[in-house]
């Protein structure tokens, strides 16, 4: 034990004898795990806003389209329009689908007391509302009367409500959609900005009925969309909603479906992969800076050896074993680049907490983060250690003794 003890004691004393030195050399290794635990945290910061994100859409949302093909970068419409039987058929009939609502949207020139502006209008239901966990933060939303009368009535977003009437109260007063007057009933509650980087509060959301009739011009829906009762029976309801369609759109049993459902969980499904290859992607970019890191510490070590050669000659003369000086170098490499990590460690976090100052962007600081980036850390220290260690070992003793 005491043995193993003198040797970690001369490794030691080999480091802080050259702490210049041995601070550059750790300098790759510090911002190496910086980098990783970073980008990594960036990457499952991102993950976990984008999952926020799509659970935020709706509850068990399903949302059906016309199936389309791409070509020449160009959607092609497939199938047969959704309409008014397609969402006549699925109220009337579906046991899995509490609400539903069609779906209208469509660019619209607003004008408004206080300004004016281009926003997006989408025309749906009342139950729109519930689908799209939506909710007002003034006045109300309308019903199911307004859907039936065709009103002119409309809730807005925040975005719009800055634009068009400055710092006063929007409930009651009038705006101009493409010429049209609308009644705004209800300000929704502020979302903010979505995962993909869209303002979700940049929109008015007005009775699919008004829409249609007074500026879409067109008796078909961009898509509809439906809730399920619960995120156990999404799949029963789309399984519902694709036999019905059939049904609507009189569909043969060798006929492929001329419609597109896409569920809340395999929304999440795909982003998650995606989310996850962007991840490892991220730390693999930030590993490359604790290889560059690993390799000053192998030309360092390197230096080393050839610097100390008569003193390594001098403990082989005296009784020192290959082993005991392969220990002792792997020792300080290793050293090195721990004392590196934990530097590295300190910073990445830092660096999270001023990322998340600066951008107000939640970068959590994860236990893998830091289990990856210290580890590798290690490894580093170990792999780009032993080719020095190694050199030093082999040393014939006799022409270390004569090395000037």
């Amino acid at each position: 034990m005491r043995h193993f003890l003198n040797i970690f004691k001369i490794a030691f004393q080999a480091i802080n004898k050259n702490r210049s030195r041995s601070l550059l050399t750790m300098l790759g290794i510090i911002i190496g795990v910086a980098a990783v635990i970073m980008t990594i945290s960036a990457g499952e910061g991102a993950a976990k806003s984008v999952r926020e994100q799509i659970s935020g859409l709706g509850s068990n949302l399903l949302m059906i389209r016309t199936k389309s093909e791409q070509r020449a970068g160009i959607h092609v419409r497939m199938g047969k329009p959704l309409d008014k039987r397609d969402y006549d058929m699925l109220k009337r009939n579906s046991v899995w689908m509490p609400k539903i609502s069609p779906m209208i949207g469509i660019s619209g020139q607003l004008v408004g007391p206080d300004g004016n502006k281009t926003s997006t209008v989408y025309g749906v239901s009342e139950e729109y509302f519930a689908i799209a966990n939506r909710e007002v933060a003034l006045g109300s939303v309308f019903t199911e009367e307004d859907i039936k009368a065709a009103g002119k009535v409309c809730v807005i977003g925040e975005t719009v409500r800055e634009e068009l009437f400055t710092d006063r109260d929007p409930v009651g007063q009038q705006i101009r959609i493409n010429k049209v007057p609308f009644t705004v009933i209800g300000l929704l509650k502020e979302l903010g900005q979505g995962a993909m980087g869209q303002d979700q509060d940049d929109l008015i959301i007005a009775p699919y009925t008004t829409i249609q009739n007074r500026l879409y011009g067109r008796n078909e829906y961009n898509m509809i969309l439906a809730s399920a009762g619960s995120e156990d029976t999404i799949n029963d309801a789309k399984i519902e909603a694709t036999i019905l369609l059939r049904e609507a759109h009189r569909l043969l049993a060798e006929q492929e479906d001329d419609f597109e459902i896409t569920t809340q969980l395999e929304i999440q499904e795909i982003s998650g992969n995606v989310m996850g290859i962007l991840t490892i992607l991220l730390g693999a970019i930030g590993s490359i800076s604790l290889v560059v890191g690993g390799v000053g510490i192998m030309n360092i070590m390197l230096v080393s050896v050839t610097e100390r050669t008569r003193e390594i000659g001098t403990r082989l003369a005296i009784g020192a074993r290959e082993g005991d000086i392969l220990f002792q170098f792997l020792i300080e490499a290793i050293t090195l680049s721990l004392i590196g990590g934990v530097i590295g460690v300190t910073l990445g976090y830092l660096g999270n907490q001023l990322v998340y100052k600066v951008t107000n962007f939640v970068i959590p600081t994860s236990l893998t983060s830091i289990f990856i980036g210290f580890g590798f850390s290690v490894f580093i220290g170990v792999a780009f250690g032993y080719f020095p260690a190694r050199k030093a070992a082999k040393l014939n003793p006799i022409d270390a003794l004569r090395y000037e």
